[in-house]
């Protein structure tokens, strides 16, 4: 008989765009290990109600993901229980890990990527997140029921430690690992053809060298120290940042005016999977100098497609994702970062740094996850 498995996905309205990633990744990671996957999420009911007024899309958006989802849930349980079907269960965000209470916690593994928002509501200061007072009650929601978890992957060695030491209920039996996030297969170089005919859309890419930053417009992601980079090294190179992901802020906007370094800037907002790996393919370095994060996907996807990496000298980044094959430099030094990218005009520490790159993100072997999370489901 085929093993069935339910994936708990991201409510779409929280445009979690990483974890629709993740969540794509496991549905097709289980489909090869022979399992039957159907995936459900939240619906958007409640929030249509909400006539784009942010604090109503709020409310009613916790309506929807904290009290329809939950009783289909149980519906979905108690018929399964009825029927004799052998379900597994896999919760693809910890954020939603609320969802232990109304499943059967045996059968039910989660996936952690992060604890950072957790530790910024319990009052740390190295998360660079910010905290309201319904998000630190709902972290701490969140963390209660991440610590009764029979079964948890935790993407990093950094992120499960962390984890542990905020951990609830130190004292019950748990199954909790490491089991690193890993590259889809789409993430390699591609021809120069291909590139240009992806990217010849963005016409102020044409005949330029490029800077890729990739993610969200979040604080901790630290898009500040890219527009100061380019601010001090606009005499020693004549090439552009460009920032793919969310759009910038409007402080970012207003010191890139501030600057006069409007030329040098490049959005590229919610690019999609290929273009993406078309920017990796071409770009100079991706550059990558986030303040905290659970793991850090776009240093490996970047070295999978041929890109030097410059990332942050802390952990995860540094520790266990980067390896010996990136460049480190400290997150609050522009000049730092200048002198690493400087380094990659010697064009065989560059080939050095590739060459290194490609066989650091084979490491984190799409197949090998799988079978490390299909273990842990069964064990």
């Amino acid at each position: 008989m085929t093993a069935k498995i339910v994936l708990i996905g991201n409510y779409k309205s929280d445009k979690q765009y990483s974890m629709q990633i993740f969540e794509e990744l496991m549905a097709e990671g289980y489909k090869k290990s022979k399992f039957h996957v159907s995936v459900i999420r939240p619906n958007e009911v409640f929030i249509n109600f909400a006539f784009n007024k942010i604090i109503l899309m709020k409310w009613l958006g916790y309506t929807d993901k904290f009290i329809l989802f939950p009783t289909k849930l149980l519906i979905i349980q108690v018929s399964n229980f009825i029927l004799r079907k052998r379900v597994s269960y896999h919760i693809c965000d910890h954020s939603n890990a609320i969802y232990l209470y109304f499943l059967p916690k045996n059968k039910t593994l989660i996936t952690c990527h992060d604890v950072l928002a957790i530790r910024a509501g319990l009052g740390f200061s190295d998360t660079y997140c910010s905290t309201t007072k319904s998000g630190v009650f709902l972290q701490k929601i969140i963390l209660k029921a991440l610590s009764g978890a029979n079964k948890l992957a935790a993407v990093s060695e950094f992120t499960l430690n962390q984890l542990k030491q905020i951990d609830r209920k130190p004292n019950i039996s748990k199954n909790w690992i490491c089991i690193h996030n890993s590259l889809s297969e789409k993430f390699a170089p591609l021809e120069e053809v291909e590139i240009q005919k992806l990217l010849n859309k963005f016409k102020l890419l044409k005949d330029k060298d490029l800077i890729l930053h990739v993610g969200s417009d979040l604080e901790r992601k630290n898009r500040k120290l890219l527009i100061y980079m380019i601010y001090e090294l606009q005499k020693d190179w004549d090439g552009l940042v460009i920032f793919a992901g969310e759009k910038l802020n409007s402080e970012l906007l207003e010191l890139i005016q501030k600057l006069n370094i409007s030329n040098r800037i490049v959005q590229i907002n919610n690019p999609s999977d290929r273009e993406i790996i078309a920017l990796y393919s071409h770009c100079q370095a991706m550059i990558f100098p986030s303040y905290s994060e659970g793991f850090g996907w776009p240093i490996i996807e970047a070295q999978a497609c041929g890109a030097p990496v410059i990332t942050t000298c802390k952990a995860p980044m540094m520790s266990e994702v980067g390896g010996k094959a990136a460049l480190y430099a400290d997150p609050d030094s522009p000049t730092d970062f200048i002198n690493q990218f400087l380094k990659l005009n010697n064009q065989l520490f560059r080939n050095e740094i590739i060459s290194l790159g490609y066989q650091n993100s084979k490491r984190f072997d799409f197949d090998n996850t799988m079978r490390q999370y299909v273990k842990l489901l069964k064990n």
